[in-house]
């Protein structure tokens, strides 16, 4: 069995699949106000878990505690599986493909956090948890960042020296693999191999990606996943002289 891990910034969605494809369960842990629900399903959708649990107010507690659920569940089902894959948000420039993760890779990953500081250090924690729940087992990161990495440099470039683009202040774009999975399915909705679409990732995070031949072109999240379209907790695109003003004129008034 292969076990995937999604740590997102309100919820842990986790999936198990036989060495055939074949989904073997499906569960999500999500927070709602001060609780936690766990639920888990069987392929056929049979429930295999329905629990409420209290959680500390905190978001980031409160996320932590969702990936301790799920561990402990699994640990309720003695699972063994080959190999735990995870779903990491950011890449940078330097992990443009999954990869076996190891200490250099976890010290790389770790760096990268102050570019998705709500996300990166919830996706750590989970290839930390997983790798004391299966000692042994490999873990295999997966990038968010990646589905956007092959861009032209007109993109990916802001309008500031090359200097600070070679030092990786750039367009990054998330959500790949959310759009990597939606462009797989366009041909079974009968589109051409290079058509031209809108794609929409909307949830608690939100984007827009525009697809040419099942290659992302553009993005509307940049350097971190605080651009673009206005979401559940963050303004999404902003002027800067608003952040100026507030912080010159208007902030604590």
């Amino acid at each position: 069995m292969d076990l995937v891990v999604n740590v997102g910034s309100s919820s842990v969605k986790f999936t198990g699949f036989e060495a055939s494809g074949v989904r073997r369960f499906e569960g999500e842990a999500a927070l709602h106000g001060e609780a936690l629900q766990l639920q888990v399903t069987d392929a056929e959708g049979g429930m295999l878990a329905d629990a409420v649990l209290p959680v500390a107010a905190d978001p980031g507690q409160g996320v932590a505690a969702l990936v301790e659920a799920v561990a402990d569940w699994l640990t309720t089902q003695a699972l063994s599986p080959r190999c735990v894959l995870h779903r990491v948000v950011h890449g940078g420039s330097q992990f443009v493909a999954p990869v076996i993760i190891d200490a250099e890779v976890c010290a790389a990953l770790e760096a990268l956090t102050v570019l998705a500081p709500l996300h990166q250090p919830l996706n750590l924690a989970g290839i930390a948890l997983m790798g004391r729940q299966y000692p042994g087992i490999p873990q295999i990161a997966c990038f968010d960042t990646a589905f956007h990495a092959q861009q032209s440099p007109f993109e990916q470039h802001f309008a500031l020296p090359e200097s600070l683009f070679a030092e990786g202040i750039r367009r990054y774009g998330f959500h790949g693999l959310s759009y990597a999975y939606l462009t797989r399915q366009l041909p079974r909705m009968g589109m051409e191999a290079d058509a031209r679409v809108v794609l929409c990732h909307l949830g608690s995070g939100a984007s827009l990606c525009a697809v040419r031949g099942g290659v992302s072109v553009a993005s509307t999240m940049g350097l971190t996943a605080l651009d673009g379209l206005p979401m559940g907790t963050r303004t999404g695109r902003l002027d800067a002289g608003v952040v100026l003003h507030l912080l010159v004129d208007g902030l604590g008034d």
